[in-house]
């Protein structure tokens, strides 16, 4: 029997996590961790999960609630953790700035808000939560209709978050937010005097 032929007869899994553990930080796989954690979980089920320490999940967990990967539940019995809905919507948003021209984000644009365009028209109603009051209770299709129009208007705004990237120039907002006496004015700030423009 050669090399090649010969099966190995370790534990699979186990090499796999052992090898991720020699090939990241601590910190690399407590985020790794999160982003898939949807429920709140205590940081002992996190650091089981990373391979770490309870303490250093713990200390790694709160630095990415500092930096809004991650939000954090006071339980009174400890603290609860989970990703946040900004990173996946940000994740999101990046990844179809990244694989869409602007073009096709246009075209994606124009064709969910013909589809948003046939709920209305179909339901009678503007938005999907005057919808959600005038089912029955048994309308299935209804309700298959509701969370389909839902999932149209979230993929609506990732992609009009996504084309607003492509004209988006931080130097040139932050040139704008610098009154001409160098003191900063904020991002959102407008004088009036703009206004007149």
């Amino acid at each position: 029997m050669t090399d090649s032929e010969r099966f190995w007869e370790g534990d699979v899994n186990e090499a796999v996590l052992e090898e991720w553990k020699a090939e990241t930080t601590p910190f690399e796989r407590v985020k790794e961790v999160l982003l898939v954690t949807t429920s709140f979980q205590y940081a002992k089920s996190v650091a089981e999960r990373a391979r770490v320490s309870e303490p250093s999940a713990r200390k790694h967990l709160n630095a990415l609630v500092d930096a809004g990967f991650a939000e954090a539940d006071d339980t009174g019995q400890g603290t609860m953790y989970k990703r946040s809905r900004e990173t996946i919507a940000m994740r999101r948003i990046r990844e179809l700035h990244s694989e869409l021209t602007k073009d096709e984000l246009v075209e994606g644009i124009r064709d969910l808000k013909g589809k948003i365009k046939t709920y209305h028209e179909k339901y009678d109603v503007t938005n999907p939560d005057d919808l959600a009051i005038e089912l029955d209770a048994d309308d299935g299709t209804g309700w298959a209709a509701l969370s389909r129009w839902r999932a149209l208007e979230e993929n609506l705004k990732l992609a009009q978050a996504a084309l607003s990237l492509y004209d988006f120039d931080p130097d040139r907002e932050h040139d704008d937010a610098i009154r001409s006496d160098g003191t900063s004015r904020g991002a959102f700030a407008i004088e009036t005097g703009d206004l007149s423009a």
